[in-house]
C-alpha cells in the first residue's frame, strides 16, 4: 500500500530547505511513499491536507497564518504523522507556541 507524505520547505536559507526537502522526498520514496513537495505553508490550508499519512516540514526561521497552523495542528490530532529534523522542524515558527508543544522543542 501506498503512503502519501507532504514535504513543504521555506524560510532561512542557511538551513538549505529546498536542498533538504529534496533529500528527505528521495528518502520517503525509496520507502513507498508518493510525496509531494510544496513550497510555502499555503498548502496546509488544504481541504485534503488530512489525507497524507505523514507531514515533514523543512522550514526555519519564519511565519505561519493563524489558518494554516490551525489546520496543521488539527490534522496531526486526528492521526497524520508529522516527522521532521534539527531546526528543519523545531525552529521554523518562533512566535507559534502552539506548534512548539506540537512538536516538542523550539
Amino acid at each position: 500500500m501506498t503512503k502519501l507524505a507532504l514535504i513543504f520547505w521555506g524560510g532561512w536559507e542557511g538551513h538549505t530547505p529546498e536542498r533538504s526537502a529534496i533529500l528527505v522526498k528521495a528518502m520517503l520514496e525509496r520507502n513507498d511513499f508518493t510525496v509531494r513537495l510544496e513550497t510555502g505553508t499555503k498548502v496546509l490550508t488544504d481541504p485534503e491536507l488530512g489525507k497524507f499519512d505523514l507531514i515533514v516540514p523543512v522550514v526555519t526561521m519564519t511565519t505561519i497564518e493563524k489558518p494554516e497552523l490551525k489546520d496543521l495542528l488539527e490534522v496531526v490530532r486526528n492521526g497524520t504523522g508529522l516527522a521532521g529534523f534539527h531546526g528543519s522542524m523545531c525552529d521554523s515558527f518562533r512566535n507559534e507556541t502552539d506548534y512548539q508543544f506540537m512538536t516538542g522543542g523550539q
